[in-house]
């Protein structure tokens, strides 16, 4: 049976009034567009955005999903319209849909997005979901008054766009684009002063099929000021017992989603299980995890697994696990414990050579 041909749905977050739907119409104003499709949720009833995507959106296939949020309400909509995209008869002389866009409304989370995206029927028709996240240059993204819903958006991302370069300087953008990195680890973070390369680049759907984890590990392990960061976001680095069944290590993912609840952001690891001689690459957003997959492309000699909490630290969620499968630590470890500077030791292979980390 022939795999079907990748749909790749990107996920547009942002806080409101971060340059989400600019980034968007600076997108759709590009050529050669007809392998794409937007859909634009907005939680009132009035479709403004949508108005303003459809005024440059080039005949391009468009939704809107109003009155409500993709994330709660409007969920079963959410659905419903990607199946249709899917499963819809294309114009005489157009392309298949390559790539869905939605616009999310400013005050989403995407955790329930990808849930309601996890289901393996879309998965067998090679819908591919990723998230990029728009940063506010000016303001900055962790104001008070948005930091749930912020805090969530940025540690989802694989992706996070820096909008309004124009209006700071460079001193101020360098600060933003260093706390966008902290906060955030596993994302490709984006600050070009060329609207134009920037915008190509934010909707290129990030690669999946062989995870850089080796740079990733890289930029969490080594950044030793993470907690200095932001005080209620915690970046952690796990550390699985040898010969991990994969029934132990799942059951320890859930236990961590259970334990941790909506103060789980981020998961992603690369981990070797006695039940599979590839490494498993496991990503999850919020409290759900997508479908685990076998790297049988990527050659590792250790483990890595990162997790991004918000309001509780490694030691709280240590109390509460029952389980020891997997040991957790702050990646900001204190000077001098020699303990935790050994367990952060990691060496890779790759196509790309052989790295260790100290």
């Amino acid at each position: 049976m022939t795999a079907p041909q990748p749909v790749d749905l990107i996920v547009l977050c942002g806080f409101l009034g971060s340059g989400k739907t600019t980034l968007l119409v600076d997108f759709l104003h590009q050529d050669q567009l007809q392998d794409t499709a937007v859909i634009i949720n907005e939680a009132g009833e009035t479709g403004i955005d949508g108005m303003l995507v459809a005024e440059g959106e080039n005949d391009l296939e468009m939704t809107l999903l109003a009155n409500g949020c993709v994330c709660c309400s409007l969920r079963s909509s959410l659905i419903m319209t990607v199946t249709e995209l899917l499963e819809a008869e294309r114009p005489e002389g157009a392309p298949p849909i390559r790539r869905i866009v939605l616009e999310t409304s400013g005050l989403s989370r995407p955790g329930p997005i990808l849930a309601s995206l996890a289901d393996p029927e879309f998965t067998q028709r090679g819908l591919r979901v990723s998230v990029v996240t728009t940063f506010d240059a000016e303001l900055g993204a962790l104001r008070q008054e948005q930091f749930d819903e912020a805090a969530a958006q940025i540690a989802a991302a694989q992706r996070i766009v820096f909008t309004k370069i124009d209006k700071v300087n460079q001193q101020h953008l360098a600060v933003q684009v260093a706390q966008a990195q902290l906060l955030n680890p596993l994302a490709e973070v984006l600050c070009d002063a060329d609207r134009q390369a920037l915008v190509r680049k934010a909707f290129v759907a990030p690669a999946v099929d062989e995870p850089n984890l080796t740079e990733m590990a890289v930029k969490a392990l080594t950044a030793t000021t993470l907690s200095r960061t932001h005080a209620r976001i915690h970046v952690l680095r796990g550390v699985a017992m040898p010969d991990i069944s994969w029934d132990a290590l799942s059951c320890w993912l859930d236990d961590l989603a259970g334990c941790c609840g909506e103060k789980l952001l981020r998961v992603k690891a690369l981990v070797h299980v006695t039940d599979c001689e590839d490494p498993i690459l496991i990503q999850g957003v919020g409290t759900t995890y997508s479908m685990p997959r076998r790297m049988t492309r990527l050659r590792t000699t250790s483990d890595v697994l990162v997790v991004i909490t918000r309001d509780i630290t490694s030691d709280e969620i240590v109390r509460q696990l029952t389980s020891a499968t997997v040991k957790l630590y702050a990646l900001a470890a204190p000077a001098g414990d020699s303990n935790n500077e050994r367990q952060s030791s990691l060496s890779f292979t790759s196509k790309k050579g052989s790295h260790v980390l100290n």
